[in-house]
């Protein structure tokens, strides 16, 4: 399970908005008491949103929370809904939640969300750069061991294993590189001797250190370690251009299509022998889908329905003289996944947007973002 690392209270709220704004809402968060907050949002469109957040960590959310919050919603007619908290739900809560269509968020769902949508950046702002909660064990030997793994793990060269992790980043190990310092802190956590492997000092070792120990003591050599970390790759990069997320109209367990997706941003478009340029003071959007139909018959997402919104305004696919990415038409087969892709054209001074769905398209879809997933016209994927 991923889990969103733990905010300050203030700082959940405004996270929590963050979202809401990245998704073209206009939000105002205000206070209300007893720990509680209200994020009020409403997109160009009419719609309105009307989220409920109670931020403690030590806070269980039960009916009693959200009966009369939800009453007063529907009353004023608030077409979206939503209960967060930095603490848990008790089951009444999620079976009144489903009975009255509305979403509840914690740091399960949530941290779900920022990484199958890319939103690592927005949940950074608010912290000392983690973003998932990492789970950790005690560890230690608090026993004799045998003499021929005594003997084995006194052969260990711990001092070049803790070297070798530290170039997993191509950092120095002094923390001050800035970025992900997951190979630095790898690397300092790892035990300096033998004797601290035993006596489990540090107190609390990651699961991934103990795997790499005992991964050498397998191979018995740290030199068969070098190429197999060097294949473990790395960021897949990419530069300037949009920040696309999108939004998804249901979750991927009940959602009536799935669609990986991935978008990248291009001036140009090659499709087979014919380059299309973007139009004057406009940049491409390019976005590839792998799509698949949850339920028993076919799923519908017409390349009409794919909405593309940045700084408020709405923009439809840039049709492609003699070209589509929906050869496959708008249905899509049960347990089947088909690539299809499409183009939108938004201003060149456009640095983030989302993807969505029309709500008029008969069938539900839920966004599951894959980097793996082709943005290349020519691909079939």
């Amino acid at each position: 399970m991923t889990r969103l690392v733990e905010l300050e209270p203030t700082k959940f709220v405004h996270f929590l908005s963050d979202l809401w704004t990245q998704r073209n809402w206009q939000t105002n968060a205000q206070p209300r008491g007893e720990g509680r907050y209200l994020v009020q949002g409403q997109r160009g469109d009419g719609t309105k949103g009307l989220m409920l957040v109670l931020p403690a960590v030590e806070t269980t959310v039960g009916k009693g929370h959200v009966k009369g919050f939800v009453a007063h919603a529907k009353k004023r007619g608030i077409d979206t809904v939503v209960v967060a908290t930095q603490g848990e739900f008790d089951d009444a809560v999620r079976g009144f939640a489903t009975n009255h269509d509305v979403t509840l968020l914690d740091r399960d769902e949530l941290g779900e969300t920022v990484a199958d949508e890319g939103l690592e950046q927005t949940v950074k702002q608010y912290t000392d750069g983690d973003v998932f909660e990492t789970a950790e064990v005690e560890f230690g030997l608090p026993f004799d061991l045998p003499e021929p793994v005594e003997e084995a793990l006194s052969s260990l060269p711990i001092d070049a294993v803790r070297e070798r992790l530290a170039g997993l980043t191509g950092g120095d190990g002094d923390g001050d590189g800035g970025g992900d310092s997951s190979g630095g802190s790898l690397r300092d956590r790892l035990p300096s001797s033998v004797d601290d492997l035993k006596s489990g000092s540090p107190p609390s070792v990651r699961v991934v250190v103990v795997a790499v120990l005992l991964l050498v003591l397998a191979l018995g050599s740290v030199a068969v370690l070098g190429p197999m970390v060097d294949g473990l790759g790395g960021s897949s990069g990419g530069g300037s251009g949009v920040a696309v997320s999108a939004l998804s109209g249901a979750s991927a367990d009940s959602a009536d299509v799935v669609a990986r997706w991935n978008a990248r941003t291009a001036d140009s478009l090659q499709v087979g022998n014919q380059t299309y340029a973007a139009p004057d003071g406009e940049q491409f959007v390019v976005v590839g889908l792998n799509a698949t139909a949850a339920s028993g018959s076919p799923g519908s997402l017409p390349q009409s329905a794919l909405v593309f919104e940045s700084d408020g305004v709405s923009y439809g696919h840039q049709p492609l003289s003699n070209a589509t990415g929906f050869d496959s038409g708008a249905l899509f087969a049960p347990g089947e996944s088909t690539h299809v892709w499409t183009v939108f054209a938004v201003p060149t001074n456009a640095t983030t947007g989302t993807v969505l769905v029309q709500p008029t398209n008969e069938d539900t879809v839920a966004f599951v973002h894959d980097d793996t997933v082709s943005t290349d016209p020519n691909d079939d994927d």
